[in-house]
């Protein structure tokens, strides 16, 4: 039994500064330097009638590991720079060969080999900020297909010795991005238009030094 759905996920590489900055009150544009690792991974979930599926993509195969953000808090939300990315389509993997086939050709890959994603801001809650734990809600626009919507993603980001790590989930309905649930052996499976997609970004974070002296993130500990 096979079957895809489309999943998306925003190039997550712009979520990361988020995770270094959810921990205290700045107002002064920081630079960070993001190394994701090969543990993290980005899965879409989903069911037929018969079976459930899903797809990975693993941290080794984004196109873009390492990369340096720009970013700026006004009160609650944080704003960063290189806020558009893609994930490649083609990069999924799963166990069930048949869904990966299938799901290829429901996101018509060959004519939109990428997901694509425009993050806006986060938003922090500041019930929940302390040092170690953080949680906010992420806006973006996800296009799939050339097909453009916006969501709200809660998140959660959590600080282990020099790694953060985000947490989040999400769930999609595909016929959103005008893709219809398929259907297979003449309607003996049929596919569930809903699909979640979860992610789990694990990254260290250096910040840079500014003239004065004064690293970022000494000001973000203080």
């Amino acid at each position: 039994f096979y079957l895809l759905i489309p999943g998306i996920m925003k190039k997550v590489s712009v979520l990361f500064a988020f995770l270094a900055l959810t921990f205290c009150t700045i107002s002064a544009q920081l630079t960070f330097f993001v190394d994701i690792q090969k543990n993290s991974s980005i899965t879409i979930n989903g069911t037929t009638n018969l079976i459930s599926f899903k797809l990975t993509q693993s941290g080794d195969r984004l196109s873009k590991k390492n990369f340096i953000i720009n970013a700026t808090q006004s009160q609650n939300k944080i704003f960063l720079s290189q806020n558009d990315h893609s994930i490649s389509v083609k990069e999924f993997n799963s166990t069930n060969k048949l869904a990966i086939r299938d799901f290829l050709k429901l996101v018509k890959a060959d004519i939109y080999p990428a997901f694509h994603v425009k993050l806006n801001y986060f938003e922090i809650d500041p019930k929940v900020t302390n040092k170690d734990l953080s949680k906010a809600n992420v806006s973006i626009d996800l296009t799939i297909t050339g097909k453009t919507k916006q969501y709200n993603i809660p998140i959660t980001s959590k600080h282990e010795g020099d790694l953060y790590i985000l947490r989040g989930t999400e769930k999609l309905n595909i016929r959103d991005f005008g893709l219809m649930p398929p259907v297979e052996m003449l309607g003996l499976i049929r596919v569930n238009e809903w699909i979640s997609i979860d992610f789990y970004i694990v990254c260290k974070i250096n910040t840079y030094k500014n003239p004065s002296g004064m690293n970022a993130l000494n000001i973000l500990q203080n």
